[in-house]
């Protein structure tokens, strides 16, 4: 076991240090930089101007100079500071992830606590009513936009009904906030529940017909022990593959349901970051998220040993 961690933490590193390299280059190779955005909000700089502002922030310099005088800084903490905001670019992204965290994470565990039930009741009443029913509803929540989504939820719950506002972060107490997230978890959690239930029916159908099964059949458990203790512990391997690619992929957060909903999450500020141009808030940004879902992935693997005692980490 500590030798797979430590390896498994040495490639997370490396894949760190490839992505931020990657993704300094690619933000470094778009057209137009910082001072380039400067100089159109204030066309009196002079050229002596622009040059010195350039040789300030070291963008005179190549560009794999730059990337190593940010690495050198990031290793030591020292994340620099957002262009677009004027703040620490990691007391930005702090505040944000936290934002982030409540919204994905509430979707989360209500499409996960609506899917994987649905999904083994729909694998044990394969081809009845109910699994009918169940895949219906699966198809229709993978078939509808997200935005569309919110449109939809925006007009029926917030203009008509009035029952929940449109948007925006509310005013701090729980109450308001629990208001201001109805709808945006609404909204994720049915875009997420049609693959997850999916996923669960395929793989708890496939356990359902492996001989062990019909021996705990054959020594009278009733069904809801056979499908709750014995199917659904085995279903779940494949399945928790795509919880954990889902629960990292939270922490980028849903650009579409951010914006639609106006709530300040990471997806809307990595994007914002980018097409500004703001180095050290994209790079911080995109380094947690994809920091969080190689996590995710490694606390996948770990849930395999527990899941299925053969399962062997070496």
């Amino acid at each position: 076991m500590a030798v797979f961690l430590i390896r498994r933490l040495i490639d997370c590193t490396i894949v760190l240090v490839v992505m931020s390299f990657v993704v300094y280059a690619l933000i470094g190779l778009m057209p137009g930089d910082p001072i380039d955005l400067m100089v159109t909000s204030d066309p009196t700089l002079s050229a002596a101007d622009i040059a010195r502002l350039k040789a300030l922030y070291g963008l005179d310099r190549p560009l794999i100079d730059r990337y190593l005088a940010w690495a050198g800084d990031a290793l030591q903490g020292k994340f620099g500071y957002s262009r677009l905001y004027v703040q620490p670019a990691a007391a930005i992204v702090s505040d944000r992830l936290g934002n982030t965290v409540l919204l994905m994470g509430l979707a989360f565990a209500l499409a996960a606590a609506i899917a994987l039930p649905a999904g083994a009741i729909a694998a044990q009443k394969s081809g009845r009513l109910a699994d009918h029913v169940i895949n219906l509803v699966a198809f229709a929540g993978i078939s509808m936009p997200q935005f569309w989504l919110a449109i939809l939820a925006i007009i029926v719950f917030a203009v008509l009904l009035g029952w929940l506002p449109a948007g925006g972060m509310g005013n701090g107490s729980i109450g308001d906030t629990l208001r201001h997230l109805a709808l945006p978890v609404f909204t994720l959690a049915i875009a997420s529940i049609g693959g997850l239930l999916r996923y669960t029916r395929g793989a708890t159908r496939e356990v359902l017909r492996q001989d062990f099964i019909r021996t705990a059949r054959a020594k009278g458990l009733s069904e809801s022990r056979v499908l709750w203790g014995h199917a659904m512990r085995n279903a779940m391997i494949p399945v928790v593959t795509i919880l954990a690619l889902d629960f990292g992929a939270l922490f980028s957060g849903a650009l579409i349901t951010e914006t639609m909903f106006s709530w300040l999450g990471m997806g809307k500020t990595i994007y914002d970051a980018i097409m500004g141009n703001d180095y050290n808030l994209a790079l911080l940004g995109l380094l947690i998220a994809t920091a969080l879902v190689l996590l995710c992935n490694l606390l996948a693997d770990l849930a395999y040993a527990w899941l299925d005692p053969r399962v062997r980490l070496r």
